[in-house]
């Protein structure tokens, strides 16, 4: 289905300078373009990153490459399509000149070349041997609306325990194409009728299939979030769509909504490719951001404040990474207003030394840093004139061991026919370190008959029932592979109640809550379903609940008042619902306690703190990660404390030996200019 396109004049402007940005070319070591820098400089285009950096991928195979340009004023674009590609070794691997998708002919490895004017940027691809071992189909249980459509994306593991995207390698089929018919070469599925029909992916011999419905469910309605969000001027705010549809099922809409800002003066919001519902601020003040399909609206506030950047935090603070793993970044802003923001996708990444490790500035990979060889460099986060750096150590140990976790509750790995189930893998090395490897692993089942286990981003390791029986899981990265974990699919006892947590609870203006979904069964098991059920509020003028991958069941009140929270899933076909009352209070804030109080750690160890407001009454609420709260430390040649929005705030590392007072503040909204304090030892 085809969604119009409606684009603010300002952002018509934008694009059309992007335009002239990407076709001009020019000498003088870079590429110029249209505007100029303050003072009236020309931008130029100073270089090319070419990323994904140093990928792998088998014989017969290909790889979407993509150029990110990066200007002298630091700012950054695709260019993947405007750039001219060649391969230096067409033997082992071509690519197409100005689409960037590279195709293996031969084991052995070839540069790629990404050229605009006189400004090139390159990868190493390698070709290996490796076999294709099995093709997943995400999501595993698609269902969707009579009259959508739904993009399926195809996975495929390799026996050296590589990973590759093969969405649009496989050959796609839909076993009945009257209800849903299926583009052979982009996976894009496009419902029909009511009905149910098997969607197969097959290259190389291999195959992978899952059960697409279509179903007649209508939809209700369209959470927009982040909630209520502050952005300063100059910065911009990612925000995402998801439909709430009759028969209790959710869907991701950022990139089928028609997005719209109430006041284009303060901000505009892209309906381009790319960066749908990507905001923009413009000037100081408050406007309304709005997502409209099939004559369904939602939308959100978002203020633009007047505050300028005053420093950037890194995240993690010099870290040590394993020769061969990935390292991701992130980045906060640190605002005049006490406000902080996350600008990982906003600042421009560099390494000092690309030798070591290079870092990505590409969209979806941006503050990605890719180990090459043993050694340091520097990664440096600048935007506006405002930069920070951090030492990143590339070290030499060998993986030894991964071992397999999950989320609990259940404490074995068992869980209900229809639901599904987090695996954690987490990799010790010679030098004794450990590593969440959960992103880079492959990840296998040995009976996707019972049950299939995601290897694609952003659910990879999360496993999917398919029938009643026993699988065994495995994780491996190069040559290293788990020891099996058993997961047992048991028969559908009956889902009796869903327990939401916490329970009639009391939360502030300022400061969210994060709620649980447990499912009680017959059996007398339980799980958590939290990122399973649909939740929803009663008064979402009182407060509004997500149903976003990764903020599943986050609250962010808005005004005081009453409502209900409830979490729904669908069962055997029946939907169970567990409610829960919440009140959003005025109450002022009164005080912040830092615990753990006056804490002493070993130098390069850490130690999380945990800020606990207290309000009027004696009530308390988790400050901790608030997005209105802000930690700082005393002295960061001593100790520094992670201050990034969804990073671990309040995680400090010592640095150095000496003392520091660990501070966290309420720098706006509701109890602004509140603190509280305490002193970390380091020794």
């Amino acid at each position: 289905m085809k969604i119009p396109l409606k684009i603010p004049i300002g952002m018509l402007c934008t694009i059309f300078l992007a335009v002239l940005l990407a076709g001009c070319g020019g000498g003088g070591g870079g590429s110029l373009v249209a505007g100029s820098q303050a003072g009236g400089d020309p931008v130029t285009l100073v270089s090319i990153e070419v990323t994904p950096i140093s990928p792998h991928i088998a014989l017969g195979t290909a790889q979407q490459l993509t150029a990110t340009g990066i200007y002298s004023n630091n700012t950054k674009q695709d260019l993947t399509k405007t750039v001219t590609w060649n391969s230096l070794a067409p033997a082992v691997a071509t690519v197409s000149s100005n689409a960037g998708l590279a195709s293996a002919v031969a084991v052995g490895s070839a540069t790629i070349t990404a050229t605009q004017g006189t400004v090139s940027g390159s990868t190493t691809l390698t070709v290996t041997n490796a076999a294709l071992v099995s093709i997943g189909i995400t999501p595993v249980y698609p269902s969707i609306p009579l009259g959508r459509t739904l993009q399926l994306t195809a996975t495929g593991v390799f026996t050296d325990n590589t990973v590759q995207d093969l969405t649009d390698q496989v050959a796609w089929s839909s076993l009945n194409p009257a209800v849903a018919a299926i583009d052979a070469k982009t996976g894009l599925a496009t419902s029909a009728v009511q009905g149910s029909t098997t969607i197969t992916a097959t290259l190389s011999g291999k195959t992978g299939s899952t059960v697409l419905t279509v179903t007649s469910a209508v939809l209700d309605s369209i959470d927009v979030t982040p909630a209520i969000p502050s952005i300063a001027l100059g910065t911009s705010q990612q925000f995402v769509a998801t439909g709430t549809y009759s028969d209790n099922s959710t869907e991701d809409l950022t990139s089928a909504v028609s997005w719209g800002s109430s006041n284009e003066g303060i901000a505009t919001v892209s309906n381009a490719t790319g960066s749908y519902g990507l905001a923009t601020s413009v000037s100081a003040g408050l406007t309304t951001i709005t997502a409209t399909l099939g004559g369904v609206t939602g939308g959100t506030d978002l203020t633009v404040d007047q505050a300028a950047l005053v420093s950037i935090d890194i995240s993690p603070t010099d870290p040590n990474s394993p020769l061969g793993l990935p390292q991701q970044f992130s980045a906060s802003g640190n605002f005049s207003d006490g406000s902080v923001q996350d600008l990982t996708d906003q600042v421009t990444w560099s390494s000092s030394n690309s030798g070591v490790a290079a870092i990505s500035n590409a969209a979806g990979s941006s503050g990605m840093a890719t180990p090459l060889s043993t050694g340091t460099t520097t990664i440096t986060a600048k935007i506006n004139g405002i930069s920070s750096s951090t030492t990143l150590t590339v070290t030499s140990p060998t993986l030894v061991s991964i071992a397999i976790t999950h989320v609990t509750p259940p404490a074995d790995a068992r869980i209900a026919l229809g639901t599904s189930l987090q695996f954690i893998a987490t990799g010790t090395y010679t030098d004794g370190s450990t590593q969440d490897l959960t992103p880079f692993v492959a990840w296998l089942s040995s009976n996707v008959a019972v049950a299939t286990i995601s290897n694609a981003s952003p659910t990879r390791g999360l496993a999917t029932s398919i029938s009643v029986g026993t699988t065994a899981i495995t994780a491996g990265l190069g040559g290293t592979v788990s020891p099996p974990t058993a997961l047992t699919v048991a028969s559908p006892a009956s889902l009796t109640s869903i327990t939401v947590t916490p329970a009639n609870t009391t939360i502030f203006l300022g400061a969210a809550q994060q709620f649980t979904a447990i499912a009680n069964f017959s059996d007398g098991t339980t799980q958590d379903l939290t990122t399973q059920v649909t939740w929803r509020s009663s008064n979402k003028t009182i407060a509004a609940v997500s149903n976003a991958f990764g903020s599943n069941g986050l609250v962010t009140p808005i005004k005081a008042g009453s409502t209900n929270i409830t979490a729904t899933f669908v069962y055997a076909g029946l939907p169970v619902t567990g409610t829960t009352g919440l009140t959003v209070s005025s109450a002022t804030l009164t005080g912040i306690v830092i615990t753990p109080d006056n804490p002493t750690i070993a130098l390069g160890k850490t130690v999380q703190f945990k800020a606990t407001g207290v309000y009027e009454g004696g009530l308390t609420q988790d400050l901790t990660n608030s997005v209105n709260t802000t930690w700082t430390s005393s002295n960061t040649a001593i100790a520094t404390v992670i201050n990034v929005p969804k990073k671990n705030k309040g995680l400090a590392k010592g640095i150095q030996t000496g003392s520091v007072a660990i501070k966290a503040s309420v720098r706006r909204g509701p109890g602004s200019g509140m603190s509280g304090s305490t002193t970390l030892t380091v020794n």
